[in-house]
């Protein structure tokens, strides 16, 4: 392996990943992209010539024998994911799959399986983890000021579906894994789900970690997909944190005053930090704030030993477990253990 860059393959050339995670590749030194394959020629052949990669192919096993990549990134269908991302594993080559890696729990155990019978691992696109203002938010829960942590809140509204279990497979996934990167493992859920009209989707889960502290999940397919939502809040035992849509973080701590503030009674305070515009262009040219440069140039650094892959397959998992948890819930009007 080069001790420069890691040669990476790419599968998959739609629309998320030409339009959010190949953008990236060329501001991540440590990402050398060797081939690009899809099943449709024109959009292999486009995004190869596009994006810098020297190969193009239709065919994955046919690209993996010539090519031999150090690591391979799969984005696609689910069922893609699954498919493929076991083709790689089962080579014992390091994986990046976008979320959801597959579309229950048991395919998702077998990749983990697969990964650990060829001695590989796989990372999943979660890139709520890599996002600035969520990574600034869990460093704060570290300090003696956030105390002990007590509730989080997860709010998120996406555009239509027709099935609740989609709805968190797809998009709720990323709120799901986000709690469990500020919280820790979930241990239980009580969940209710209302779907009465057609695209419109809404479940509340209740949500019990296993450091004693307590949340909510609240989602819904009733927003265009042009004009979604996205809320986070963490309490401590000293301090509040409101993050809104990975993009800034706001502090309501007493300890963290700069000022005296004369006008506190009248109009309260806070310490707000917002993701800079000029730092995130100039890291990745307008991406980093969202996570997508931050998870890609992690798997490389993770191919090259750099740094430990994650968020692991594992990860991924324990996100499904939970989703299939308030399915039962909702189904049985019951609190459900989880692990």
């Amino acid at each position: 392996m080069s001790t420069q860059s890691a040669r990476i393959a790419f599968i998959g050339a739609g629309n998320h990943s030409t339009e959010s995670l190949y953008p990236n590749i060329a501001h991540i030194p440590e990402f050398d992209l060797v081939a690009v394959c899809d099943i449709v020629p024109k959009k292999a052949q486009y995004a190869a010539r596009r994006y810098g990669a020297p190969e193009w192919f239709t065919d994955v096993e046919t690209m993996l024998e010539q090519v031999k990549p150090e690591g391979v990134c799969v984005c696609g269908p689910a069922e893609m994911h699954y498919a493929v991302g076991l083709q790689a594993l089962r080579r014992g080559i390091p994986l990046f799959v976008e979320k959801p890696p597959a579309v229950s729990l048991s395919q998702v155990e077998e990749m983990v399986n697969a990964a650990n019978q060829h001695d590989t691992w796989g990372m999943v696109g979660f890139m709520k983890r890599f996002a600035p203002a969520n990574v600034v938010a869990k460093e704060y829960m570290s300090q003696a000021d956030f105390g002990r942590l007590s509730t989080i809140t997860l709010i998120h509204g996406s555009g239509p579906y027709n099935d609740i279990k989609r709805m968190l497979l797809f998009n709720g996934i990323h709120m799901i894994d986000l709690g469990r990167y500020l919280g820790g493992d979930i241990a239980s859920v009580f969940a209710y789900g209302l779907h009465e009209q057609p695209g419109v989707q809404a479940v509340s889960a209740s949500l019990r970690f296993a450091n004693g502290a307590v949340g909510q999940l609240n989602m819904n397919s009733g927003h265009s997909w042009s004009d979604c939502y996205e809320m986070t809040y963490v309490s401590g035992t000293g301090a509040g944190i409101v993050i809104d849509a990975s993009r800034s973080t706001e502090v309501m701590s007493a300890a963290g005053r700069f000022a005296q503030g004369e006008g506190l009674q009248l109009y309260g305070w806070s310490n707000r930090y917002y993701v800079s515009g000029n730092m995130a262009g100039w890291a990745s040219g307008g991406h980093y704030t969202r996570g997508y440069w931050g998870e890609l140039n992690h798997f490389a650094r993770a191919v090259m030993g750099q740094v430990q892959p994650g968020p692991t397959l594992e990860d991924a998992a324990q996100a499904i477990e939970l989703i299939e948890a308030i399915e039962r819930s909702i189904a049985t009007g019951t609190e459900v253990q989880l692990g």
